[in-house]
C-alpha cells in the first residue's frame, strides 16, 4: 500500500481479477476461524480492534470506480467507517458443539461482503462448550495478501497474555468520497502511470526470463518443466468428484495434526512439509473418488498459489500472485510412493519458472483499458476449470502461543475462496506446533464435508504408518485464571463522527528452529536470484489469520440461532498536541542515543514494565540508507536492566554483537514504520520486518509490554 494512509491507489492488476471474478455462487472471502480460551467481551474486542486498525489503513478504505467503469477500481478512506460496522457477536446455541460452529461458519463464509464500506468483518461467537470463544475473521481477497493478512494479525494478537498498549489513535478525519466527475479525472490522470508501472514490472520480468535462457543450468530445469507441463496436457484433463456446478453454499471443516508427526515424515522421506501434505489431501481424494467417482483420471491437479512480491515491492501492485500445478497421483501402488512422486514433480514445477510466467500473464489485463477488464477476468474462472481439480495455499503461522485480549488462542482453521466448478479448496495452517488442513467445500457437489475429513484423517495415518513414525502428541492448551481487569485510564472524549452510523517468515537468527519451522510449511519455488532484485518467490499466499457478508446473517435457513449487539457510538480521542523539543537528533547518533536513555529512566511505565528484564543489553542497527542521510550502517547498544537503562551509546557494528546480547536489524523503512508508532517491533520481529541478528526470540517474548514502553520512550526523542 502507499505510503501516506490518507492517498487513493489503484487496485493492483491480481486483486482486480479477485474483484471481477466474484459471483454469488463464488464469494471471495478468504480469513479463519480461531477458538480463544476463555470468554472475550463483545466490547472489549470492537475496543480493542478500533484501538489498533487505524495502523493498518488500508482496513478503514472502500472501493470506488468512475462511471461505466472507465476508470479503473481505487482504494479510497471512507468516511463512514466505524469500527462497529464490521464487529458482530453471534451465539451458538447449547451445546455449543465444533459441529454448531462448522455449520455458522459454514453459513457466513458464503455470502459475499458487502462493498459499500470497507471489506471485512470480524464475528465473535459466544456459546462454545469448554469454555471458549471463537472468533470468525472475513476479508476479501481484493483487499489483502499474505503480508497484509500478518501485518493485521500482528497488530490484534499479543505474544504474551500481558495486552500491549498501541499507539495513539489518531482522530480519524477523512475526506468526503470523490464526486463522479473527480474519479473520472483521477481515471485520466492516475490510470496511465499506473499502466507504465505495470508495464515495467513485466519488462523486469522478461529480463528476468532472459537471464535464465542465458544460464545453461537454468534453462535445462526450465525446459525440463515445461515438457513435463506439455505432456500432461496433451490430453483434457477430466473432472473428479469433487468438481461440478456450485451452489454457492459452502461448508467448512478440519482436521488437525501433530507438526512433530508431519516433521519426522518429512525427515524420514526427505521431503518438504508442502509435499507431505499434498499427499495426505491426494489420498484423501483418492478415497472419495472411488467412493464417488468414475476413476477415469490417474491423478488430481492441484493449484498452489505462489507470492511473487519481493519484499522491496511491499505496498505495490497488491497481491502478486502466481500459481503452479502439482499433479498428485491417486492409484498410487502406497503412501510413500505418491508422497515420493509429489516430491519430484513440485521440485519441477519450481524449477521451472512457470511461475514467473504466470506472474506476467496475470498482469496482462490490467494493460487494458478499465472498461475491458470485467469482461477479460470473467473467463478467467472457466480457463481454471479446465487446466485444475482444486487448490492448496498454506499459512505459515507462529510455532509459539499467542494472545488476545489475554486469552490464549488455542486452534486457528484458515480457509479460501472456491473456484466456480471447483467443490473443494484446501488450507494448510500451522501454529504452536499443530498443522492443520481446513477443507472448503460446496454442498451442491460435495454433500457431506464430514466423510471427506474422514478421509483425510486415514490418508495422514496411512502415510505416518508407512514412513513408520511413531504418534506425537498434539501440545495441550493450557487454560488460565482469569485475571483482573486493569482499571481503564480516563480518556478525553469528542463529539462523535456526525456520518458513523452502525451497519454492520519469521527470522529469529541464532534461534534458527523457529524459523527453519515456519519456512517449511510454505511453499517454496523457484526464487529469481535476488541479484537482479525482481521477482522473488515467497511463500505460497497466506490466508488472513488475524483479519478478519454483508451485514449480519438474517437468512431464515440459518440453522443456529444469531444475535447482532448494537454496537456503541464510536469514541474518538482527541489527539493531544505534541511538544516537540529541539534540536532534532539524527536517529542512532551518540547525543540520540543519549537522549533514548533520558527518556528511558524517567518513565515511570517502562520502569514498571521491565522490572524482571535482566536478559542484558539490546543493540539496534540500521542498514544504510544513502537516500536518507546514512551513508553507512549505524547501531546503538541500549545496556538495560531491571527497568533502568545504564548506558546508552552510538557504536559500530561489530561493537553491537559484541557488547549486546539481542541484536535486532532493520532498514531505513522498518525503523521508520517503528519510529512512527506503525507497527509494534515484535510484531514486525514476527514476520521477519525486523531480523534478530543476536539471541533468542523465545528470551523476547515475555516482555511485550516492556518493549512497548521502550518504543513509547524512543518515540519521545525528538528525531529527524
Amino acid at each position: 500500500m502507499m505510503s501516506d494512509p490518507e492517498a487513493a491507489h489503484i487496485l493492483g492488476p491480481v486483486d482486480t481479477a479477485f474483484l471481477y471474478v466474484e459471483t454469488d455462487q463464488s464469494p471471495m472471502n478468504i480469513g479463519a476461524v480461531s477458538v480463544f480460551e476463555g470468554k472475550i467481551s463483545y466490547d472489549d474486542l470492537l475496543e480493542h480492534i478500533d484501538d489498533r486498525i487505524h495502523q493498518a489503513p488500508l482496513y478503514q478504505k472502500r472501493l470506488v470506480q468512475a462511471p461505466l467503469k472507465v476508470g479503473p477500481p481505487t482504494w479510497v478512506l471512507d468516511p463512514d467507517y466505524f469500527t462497529g460496522n464490521h464487529v458482530f457477536k453471534r451465539k451458538l446455541p447449547a451445546p455449543g458443539t465444533e459441529e454448531q460452529l462448522r455449520e455458522l461458519t459454514g453459513k457466513l463464509v458464503s455470502k459475499p461482503l458487502s462493498r459499500t464500506k470497507p471489506l471485512w468483518e470480524v464475528h465473535l461467537i459466544d456459546g462454545m462448550e469448554g469454555n471458549r470463544t471463537a472468533l470468525f475473521f472475513k476479508v476479501h481477497h481484493a483487499m489483502v495478501d499474505g503480508l497484509s493478512a500478518i501485518e493485521l494479525f500482528t497488530l490484534l494478537l499479543d505474544l504474551s497474555p500481558e495486552i500491549s498498549s498501541p499507539p495513539k489513535k489518531p482522530v480519524f478525519d477523512p475526506p468526503p468520497l470523490p464526486s463522479d466527475a473527480q474519479m473520472v479525472v483521477d481515471a485520466v490522470l492516475k490510470d496511465l502511470p499506473n499502466k507504465l508501472d505495470v508495464l515495467g514490472k513485466i519488462g523486469g520480468t522478461l529480463s528476468f526470463m532472459s537471464g535464465v535462457l542465458a544460464d545453461k543450468d537454468k534453462r535445462r530445469k526450465m525446459l525440463r518443466g515445461v515438457a513435463t507441463l506439455v505432456s500432461d496436457n496433451l490430453t483434457l484433463l477430466k473432472p473428479l468428484a469433487i468438481n461440478g456446478k456450485n451452489s454457492g453454499q459452502q461448508q467448512l471443516t478440519w482436521a488437525e495434526f501433530s507438526m512433530a508427526e508431519v516433521r519426522a515424515i518429512r525427515a524420514t522421506a526427505n521431503v518438504s512439509v508442502n509435499d507431505v501434505m499434498l499427499s495426505v489431501l491426494g489420498g484423501a481424494v483418492d478415497r472419495y473418488e472411488v467412493a464417488h467417482g468414475r476413476g477415469i483420471q490417474d491423478s488430481v491437479r492441484v493449484l498452489v498459489p505462489v507470492n511473487m512480491r519481493a519484499e522491496q515491492e511491499k505496498g505495490e501492485f497488491g497481491n502478486r500472485i502466481a500459481v503452479l500445478p502439482i499433479d498428485v497421483p491417486l492409484r498410487a501402488p502406497d503412501p510413500l510412493s505418491r508422497l515420493q512422486t509429489v516430491h519430484d514433480y513440485s521440485l519441477t514445477m519450481k524449477q521451472s519458472y512457470l511461475s514467473n510466467t504466470i506472474d506476467a500473464i496475470l498482469s496482462l489485463p490490467s494493460l487494458s483499458p478499465a472498461i475491458m477488464q470485467p469482461i477479460i477476468w470473467s473467463m478467467a474462472p472457466s480457463a481454471f476449470a479446465f487446466v485444475a481439480h482444486t487448490w492448496c495455499t498454506n499459512v505459515s503461522g507462529p510455532q509459539f502461543p499467542v494472545y488476545l485480549l489475554g486469552r490464549e488462542m488455542q486452534h486457528s482453521y484458515g480457509y479460501f475462496p472456491l473456484n466456480p466448478s471447483m467443490g473443494l479448496a484446501c488450507v494448510v495452517m500451522s501454529y504452536n506446533q499443530r498443522i492443520t488442513m481446513t477443507l472448503v467445500t460446496d454442498t451442491g457437489i460435495i454433500p457431506d464435508a464430514i466423510e471427506l475429513r474422514g478421509y483425510l484423517q486415514e490418508s495422514f495415518l496411512e502415510l505416518r504408518t508407512a514412513a513408520k513414525v511413531d504418534p506425537r502428541p498434539l501440545p495441550a492448551a493450557q487454560p488460565r485464571a482469569e485475571a483482573p481487569k486493569p482499571a481503564a485510564p480516563p480518556i478525553e472524549i469528542q463529539k462523535a463522527h456526525p456520518a458513523a452510523k452502525i451497519e454492520s517468515p519469521v527470522n529469529t537468527g541464532e534461534n534458527g528452529h523457529a524459523a527453519a519451522e515456519l519456512a517449511e510449511v510454505m511453499v517454496p519455488a523457484a526464487a529469481p536470484s535476488s541479484e537482479n532484485g525482481h521477482g522473488a518467490i515467497g511463500a505460497a499466499e497466506p490466508i488472513v489469520m488475524i483479519a478478519p457478508t454483508a451485514a449480519a446473517d438474517s437468512s431464515p435457513a440459518l440453522a443456529v440461532h444469531t444475535e447482532l449487539d448494537p454496537a456503541p457510538a464510536p469514541i474518538v480521542p482527541v489527539a493531544e498536541p505534541e511538544v516537540v523539543a529541539s534540536p532534532h537528533y539524527k536517529l542512532f547518533t551518540e547525543e540520540w542515543a543519549l537522549d533514548f536513555r533520558e527518556k528511558i529512566n524517567s518513565s515511570s511505565a517502562y520502569r514498571a514494565a521491565s522490572k524482571k528484564w535482566t536478559a542484558g543489553a539490546l543493540a539496534f542497527v540500521m542498514k544504510a540508507a544513502p537516500a536518507h542521510g546514512f551513508d553507512h550502517d549505524s547501531a546503538v547498544v541500549m545496556d538495560l536492566l531491571k527497568g533502568e537503562c545504564r548506558s546508552a551509546h552510538s557504536v559500530t557494528i561489530g561493537q553491537a554483537h559484541a557488547q549486546a546480547a539481542f541484536v535486532i536489524e532493520g532498514d531505513y523503512r522498518a525503523w521508520m514504520k517503528v519510529m512512527r508508532g506503525e507497527a509494534a517491533p515484535l510484531g514486525m520481529l514476527v514476520r521477519g520486518e525486523l531480523q534478530l541478528k543476536k539471541g533468542m526470540m523465545v528470551r523476547l517474548l515475555p516482555y511485550t509490554q516492556s518493549a512497548q514502553e521502550l518504543l513509547a520512550c524512543a518515540q519521545r526523542v525528538p528525531w529527524e
